[in-house]
């Protein structure tokens, strides 16, 4: 069977079907040049009849810091930011959000702009040097390769003694001279992770720095997508 008719017969969407199967949760085949997945008809009845009910419940929901905002804790998320003004505003909240619940935070960021977030942080009463000292905010200016930059989150995770939170100002990707497939690379790693609670990734992708092809990227790489102040869920946002 395929997902679409595995989902069918659990009930559940296609999207579910693909996050039980990355977690481990689902036993899932893999066929063809694709990988594409296949399911055995047993293994599904089982798993029907054996479904714990953590597997259905939603994860808590996580405030972003900007107004009554809030996605479900383990999201992996993007911000198609208007102007410097709309990306500072999300940016800093994100993580100022995070510092004021103790939690480990992560900022990748260009060297263009890391003055600013830093200053801006400063100004909402961040003590940042302390923050960083304490391991509960850790600075990156981006890596060469989706592999060193991915193998670079999941050290500053495991380090992580509660949630932790990425703010990954995507402007980094362009000094680094990546492209499309590049950055998408790096997404679909963030994606290949379950969506567990505990973790928080957003992408700020600015309107004016990507090209058409790179935003559509970003919104079919993310579950979730905040633009013009309204945060929906993505329509063509695909687990491969």
């Amino acid at each position: 069977m395929d997902v679409k008719e595995a989902a069918e017969l659990l009930n559940v969407s296609e999207m579910t079907i693909r996050r039980w199967t990355n977690s481990g949760a689902l036993n899932c085949y893999r066929v063809g040049g694709k990988r594409a997945r296949r399911f055995n008809i047993q293994d599904l009845q089982e798993f029907l009849h054996q479904r714990p009910a953590p597997l259905i419940t939603q994860n808590e929901m996580v405030h972003l810091g900007t107004g009554s905002m809030a996605v479900p804790d383990g999201s992996h998320f993007s911000h198609l930011s208007l102007d410097a003004p709309d990306a500072q505003k999300v940016g800093i909240s994100f993580l100022q959000q995070g510092l004021a619940e103790n939690e480990t935070v992560m900022l990748v960021t260009s060297h263009a702009n890391l003055e600013t977030f830093v200053n801006l942080l400063e100004l909402r009463g961040i003590d940042v040097e302390q923050a960083r000292s304490r391991n509960l905010l850790h600075i990156c200016k981006g890596l060469d390769t989706p592999q060193t930059m991915f193998a670079c989150i999941l050290q500053k995770i495991a380090m992580a003694k509660s949630r932790f939170r990425l703010f990954g100002d995507m402007t980094w990707v362009k000094e680094r001279g990546w492209g499309l497939e590049t950055t998408r690379q790096l997404e679909e790693m963030g994606n290949s992770l379950p969506a567990t609670p505990g973790r928080l990734f957003l992408c700020q992708y600015p309107l004016n720095c990507f090209s058409g092809q790179e935003l559509m990227m970003a919104v079919e790489t993310h579950r979730y997508t905040l633009y013009k102040g309204a945060l929906q869920e993505s329509p063509y946002f695909t687990l491969n």
